[in-house]
């Protein structure tokens, strides 16, 4: 396996500017913190314009409604479903507090440069452009797919009416949460935990993590399988491209072309916002996925199973020639304690 996922420079350069050495379990619980701290920052970015919006627009409705007798969780949904398309514009942008979280971290208690968190200068441009194309053509493959057994109908080819000003926000919001997110988990995580274990055993461990925070719901769920199946292509192609360019710009357009391009999310995360409209069949909720999106598809799994294996057969780039030796890597790698 270690052919296969060769150490990549920015982790061994990540295993020899780490300052601390903390257990598994600590940077674990580390991650959780800098996680939470990350979306705490995101909803209160969110809850000033969104408060203004509801006293200003919805005061009145909300009075009568409590008059009536209506119920506070009813009322908190209809909102919710009434909430204009630049709170989820806005929410992609709040997110920015995420990655800030992970890059002070690494940068102020682990003193590590941002070229150890995949952030190299070296091509970042046409790696940014690939990723942009991978991701796109993924959340492609999906449709496709599903739509050759029935679980997908392309509704018309017109492009549906909206802002272009608000889906190049849109689109833009998408690389910041994308970014956000990879440098948190494959930027800070991986590599930290990288640098006592395999890079196999680094990846399913931080991917498992995330597929968990973000996916909820049972561990054994679909939506959890195909979150774990997505994360650990990320941290694959992290690893064999030896930086995190194009894993940021794939996470953004997977985001952009489920949410905005093709309107295939779960409902309730997209506000109306989309170019081409697809209609998921509600009665194979295996193939399309259902009210959950792609995210609870089968197809998806079949498209991010042949992804994954498609990347781990390509060669790795700037890999570290000589792995470096920890004080870490002595230990036990069971030693999670």
């Amino acid at each position: 396996m270690n052919h296969m996922l060769p150490r990549p420079r920015f982790w061994a350069e990540a295993a020899v500017q780490i300052q601390t050495r903390r257990s598994l379990f600590a940077e674990l619980l580390i991650y959780l913190l800098l996680t939470l701290i990350g979306y705490l920052g995101q909803a209160l970015i969110i809850s000033i314009p969104v408060s203004g919006w509801l006293l200003q627009t919805q005061s009145d409705a909300m009075l009568k409604e409590l008059e009536a007798g209506q119920s506070m969780q009813a009322m908190i949904l209809r909102f919710m479903d009434n909430m204009p398309d630049w709170v989820a514009v806005l929410s992609l942008f709040g997110s920015a507090v995420i990655g800030a979280a992970a890059v002070f971290y690494c940068l102020k208690f682990q003193k590590r440069k941002l070229s150890s968190m995949g952030l190299c200068r070296k091509g970042w441009a046409l790696e940014l452009l690939s990723g942009l194309l991978l991701g796109t053509a993924l959340v492609g493959a999906v449709i496709a797919l599903g739509a050759a057994v029935g679980g997908y109908r392309l509704m018309s080819p017109t492009p549906s009416a909206v802002e272009p000003g608000l889906l190049l926000l849109s689109f833009l919001g998408c690389l910041v949460y994308g970014v956000s997110l990879e440098l948190l988990t494959r930027g800070y995580f991986a590599p930290t935990v990288g640098a006592r274990t395999p890079v196999a055993v680094a990846l399913f461990y931080a991917t498992f993590a995330s597929s968990l925070m973000q996916a909820g719901g049972s561990p054994f769920s679909l939506p959890v399988a195909n979150h774990l199946l997505f994360g650990l292509f990320l941290g694959i192609c992290a690893v064999k491209r030896g930086n995190l360019w194009s894993a940021c710009a794939t996470h953004s357009a997977w985001l952009f072309a489920e949410n905005f391009l093709f309107n295939v999310a779960p409902a309730g995360e997209h506000r109306g916002i989309h170019l081409f409209k697809v209609d998921a069949d509600s009665f194979r909720p295996v193939l399309s996925g259902g009210a959950y999106g792609i995210s609870n598809s089968i197809c998806t799994t079949i498209v991010l199973l042949a992804a994954v294996a498609a990347v781990l057969a390509l060669p790795a780039r700037d890999s570290a020639p000589i792995e470096p030796k920890t004080p870490a890597e002595d230990e036990q790698h069971s030693n999670f304690l």
